[in-house]
């Protein structure tokens, strides 16, 4: 059986939006058979903030400990810095972490994940391809 359409409205990167078909790297999609398309954007996973919240934790145990050790009221302003630092690193990842777009359609009565991206215009790309590729089915119908 043959993969593609008559028409090709999308093709990089291992994604292809015919006029019949929405090829993916994972599976194959008849565009006749996705109905009620929608996106959404997920946050995308920040190991960084991970990452610096543990560290803060673990900086700020340490400090703790130094302080209660050493009887020294340095450690007391070093403590809040050296758990601070991190934990500014985590919120400023937090704020500035990118998104993940998520498309989701109805297969055969079914929701299923069709594709997600990082990239939010290739994902719009992707999309408008999609819309494209049902109206030419349509159009053709008549």
């Amino acid at each position: 059986m043959d993969g593609s359409g008559n028409r090709t409205f999308y093709r990089d990167g291992g994604i292809t939006v015919t006029d019949r078909w929405l090829l993916t790297p994972a599976r194959r999609y008849p565009i006749a058979d996705l109905h009620n398309l929608r996106s959404t954007r997920e946050p995308a996973r920040s190991p960084v903030a991970a990452v610096s919240v543990t560290m803060s934790g673990v900086l700020g145990v340490a400090a703790a400990t130094v302080m209660v050790l050493t009887g020294d009221p340095a450690a007391m302003m070093l403590g809040p810095l050296a758990a601070g630092l991190p934990l500014s690193v985590a919120l400023v990842s937090w704020r500035m972490r990118r998104h993940f777009h998520v498309l989701y359609a109805d297969l055969d009565g079914r929701p299923v994940h069709v594709l997600g991206d990082a990239d939010g215009r290739r994902f719009n790309q992707i999309c408008r391809a999609l819309v494209r590729a049902r109206e030419y089915r349509r159009d053709q119908a008549y």
